[in-house]
């Protein structure tokens, strides 16, 4: 470890403090805030809610998309942890968000041991503040996503690299491999070529192709397959077909075709080319207003040339790759957030004093807090916990199931347990209470039964509708 060095109007111990306690305080109001906020659709309650199928269900082997509809789209990994972090915390809002806080909690670590190892500590605990306090690692720490696997998959696999390819060690570089099997449960073979590309630029960069052959190949390869193949395995023969669906469709149409029809589970998200550029810039606000400090990084460099090129080859290969992607979301630039924050974070700590890196570091989560104190995060319209929670009040006088004729609601069948229905073919021989989201299609009640309004929330309606005679 490097030693301590002095920053701006700072004693390094005293910076060094101060740094531990922003980053703890972080953490520990993301922490304390995990259940604060419902379930929302739809990424967050679809995963979420499938994650509550494998525990219910106890099949550990399929994550299930809806009953006796298998989700072909994300292997298992996030759907493992999340399930069982309710098995253990209950089900509720903290327990699904419980894995990813750890998961990136674990990736500060990692983040402040890489760093502090190759630059110093102070240069460590800066990158782990800005990594938890830009808007997306900040968000993606409590929130149910399969990317906080796939990031901290990637940032163990980078870190096993580095020290096999930089320092030919062969511990570290096991455990690298052993990311690699992760990410390859976390998302699949993404996670190879998110590791080759940055590893490709680095070698043409530098010239140490030689530096290959000094990785433990054969046990590294024997233990990612060991992680990760049986499963692969496992699902193909429960579920003929996921294969080919997983490998040709959700590695190359989704990202090679505009709108792509293929999507089992949602719909394709259109937009620019290049337009992970601009998802970068916005996953790393407010710290990407810094970023034209890094024109001027080579002052600083030291003689840490090959560390600085790995992190910069690491920071742009994500962006990079999805660059000729129209069918992209913002969190898909997560896996090179700990890249970009290790490069800010080495000028910053020279160039910003203390006091600003402070006021930036908390200005997310003040103001997180702040609109969830406000209410506003409830009123959205994806959250359907207050109408699941009008409906199980209605049921000892009026029983009826949940439906839902317009568009999917997760976050219903999430806090319903699984009795929200979506189906456009209402019952004719039972009541039943219909929920219209005002988003949706026109609501044409049905005439062959009597349907009054029950109450109205987040810019949704539920009907009570008597079918027969009252």
């Amino acid at each position: 470890m490097n030693p301590p060095i002095k920053a701006a109007g700072m004693n390094p111990r005293a910076s060094i403090r101060l740094l531990w306690a922003i980053l703890l305080t972080v953490l520990l109001v993301r922490l304390g805030t995990l259940g604060l906020y419902p379930i929302m659709d739809t990424s967050e309650a679809r995963y979420a809610e499938i994650a509550r199928k494998m525990l219910v269900s106890n099949d550990w082997i399929t994550p299930m998309f809806d009953h006796d509809v298998p989700f072909w789209g994300k292997p298992p990994l996030s759907f493992w942890l999340q399930a069982l972090s309710m098995k253990v915390l209950g089900i509720n809002e903290f327990a699904s968000r419980f894995s990813s806080w750890l998961l990136h909690v674990a990736s500060c670590l990692l983040i402040v041991h890489l760093a502090a190892r190759e630059r110093s500590l102070q240069v460590g605990l800066t990158a782990a503040v800005i990594y938890s306090t830009c808007s997306l690692g900040f968000f993606a720490s409590g929130a149910v996503l399969t990317d906080s696997a796939l990031a901290f998959a990637l940032l163990l696999a980078h870190l096993g690299l580095w020290r096999g390819l930089a320092h030919a060690d062969r511990g570290w570089a096991l455990l690298g491999f052993f990311g690699l099997g992760l990410g390859l449960l976390a998302k699949g073979p993404l996670a190879l070529v998110l590791i080759a590309l940055p590893t490709a630029l680095w070698l043409a960069l530098t010239g140490h192709w030689r530096r290959l052959l000094s990785l433990p190949w054969l046990p590294g390869i024997a233990l990612m397959s060991a992680v990760a193949l049986p499963w692969y395995g496992l699902a193909e023969q429960k579920t003929p077909g996921f294969l080919h669906y997983f490998i040709v469709g959700e590695h190359f149409s989704r990202y090679v075709i505009s709108n792509w029809q293929g999507d089992l589970y949602g719909s394709a998200h259109a937009e620019p080319l290049a337009m992970i550029w601009v998802h970068l810039l916005g996953g790393l606000l407010p710290w990407a207003f810094f970023l034209p400090l890094l024109v001027k990084w080579r002052a600083s460099l030291q003689g840490q040339r090959e560390y600085v090129l790995f992190v910069l080859a690491w920071a742009v290969s994500t962006p990079l790759f999805f660059t000729m992607s129209t069918n992209i979301l913002w969190t898909y630039v997560l896996p090179a957030l700990p890249a970009w924050a290790l490069l800010l974070a080495d000028v910053v700590w020279r160039k910003v004093r203390t006091a600003l890196i402070t006021a930036v570091a908390l200005a997310l989560p003040v103001a997180g807090c702040a609109m969830l104190f406000s209410g506003k995060v409830d009123d959205r319209p994806q959250n359907q916990k207050t109408m699941v929670a009008l409906w199980k009040a209605q049921q000892a006088a009026a029983p009826g199931d949940l439906i839902y004729p317009g568009s999917r609601s997760f976050s219903a069948q999430f806090y319903s347990s699984g009795w929200a229905r979506h189906t456009r073919q209402l019952p004719r021989s039972e009541n039943f209470y219909l929920v219209h989201r005002l988003g949706d299609q026109p609501l044409a009640l049905p005439a062959y039964a009597s349907c009054d309004l029950v109450g109205q929330a987040n810019a949704s309606e539920m009907y009570y509708c008597r079918v027969g005679p009252p």
